[in-house]
């Protein structure tokens, strides 16, 4: 058992995310390096700012940050929690969490989880030793919506509802509309046409746009850059004559995609530019052997698009 700064996890971020895909029960996209770090780096409220707590024994992990110096310790993306600070074999990582805990944060301490699926392997195994700790509480997470594209894209569109099959079949095609994939420039180009084209939507003028935030504009442009970088940044552009009009934003890891964001110019509002960009983004990752497409957190419009809700669920230790 070893604990590691920052520094030397980063350094060591490809053992890690090798960890993170054999780990059963856990979301692998938002548990990676990438999310955690770009994370830890760049979101504030309630991001941990206090001290570091990374832990790792034969290939299994804790990934810990504590808030503002109060001995409870969050992951490092604690905006959402999508990611899971234990990576590795699920119950061994508990008895590792216990003891590192004892060894390395002497005294009463508490642990947020994130990342956990309801009803998962990770899950289960935390339920199932709940009674080690002395407090034990989970509540509700943010839940994803998920497209399974196992089959490819036809048959994901014939488990839609038929009101639904129409509509996108009745899309209309634009032969002045050219959609292109975007991957091949450097990364603070793209982010900048992104972020032009979120200034055009109607999010940013009611001032709800998330790209207003101070924290998350840096947190979206690591990962783009990070994405890219690697050969996993997906990312299309809707145009006409040279104008960006519309974006879609994502990342792959194996046969997963993982959706950020998109967003198109509201005078575009009711071209259903927004759809076309979907179903083309859908088309392509099929093509390329996606079978899980992860639409992000729920919304209501996205339940028409989803096969299911993959419910996640937090979880309070103190030990």
């Amino acid at each position: 058992m070893r604990r590691l700064s920052v520094e030397e996890f980063t350094k060591e971020k490809c053992y890690f995310d090798e960890a993170v895909e054999r780990s059963p029960g856990l979301a692998r996209f938002c548990s990676s390096s990438l999310w955690q770090l770009a994370a830890l780096n760049c979101l504030k409220a309630p991001g941990p700012r206090g001290e570091h707590f990374i832990v790792e024994d034969e290939g299994d992990w804790l990934l810990f940050a504590e808030g503002e110096g109060n001995r409870i310790f969050y992951p490092f993306e604690a905006a959402w929690m999508f990611g899971s600070p234990l990576v590795g074999d699920p119950l061994r990582g508990v008895d590792l969490l216990k003891k590192a805990a004892l060894e390395y944060l002497p005294g009463r301490v508490g642990f947020c989880f994130g990342g956990v699926p309801k009803g998962g392997i990770l899950h289960d195994a935390l339920q199932s030793r709940r009674g080690e700790f002395l407090r034990y509480e989970e509540f509700p997470a943010t839940d994803c919506m998920m497209i399974d594209l196992g089959a490819g894209f036809e048959a994901w569109l014939e488990g839609r509802s038929r009101k639904f099959r129409k509509s996108i079949r009745q899309l209309k095609e634009d032969e002045s509309i050219d959609i292109i994939d975007a991957g091949g420039e450097d990364s603070q180009s793209l982010f900048d046409r992104i972020l032009a084209i979120q200034k055009q939507t109607y999010k940013w003028e009611e001032g709800t746009d998330i790209f207003l935030g101070n924290d998350y504009r840096p947190f979206y442009r690591s990962l783009l850059h990070g994405l890219q970088s690697s050969n996993d940044l997906r990312l299309l552009f809707a145009r006409r004559d040279g104008e960006d009009l519309a974006y879609i934003f994502g990342g792959v890891r194996g046969k997963a995609y993982r959706g950020f964001q998109m967003g198109y110019i509201e005078s575009e509002r009711k071209s259903g530019l927004g759809n076309r960009l979907q179903v083309a983004n859908l088309k392509a990752r099929a093509e390329e052997g996606v079978t899980v497409y992860d639409l992000g957190m729920h919304a209501e419009y996205k339940e028409r698009w989803a096969d299911r809700r993959e419910e996640f669920v937090g979880a309070f230790m103190v030990l």
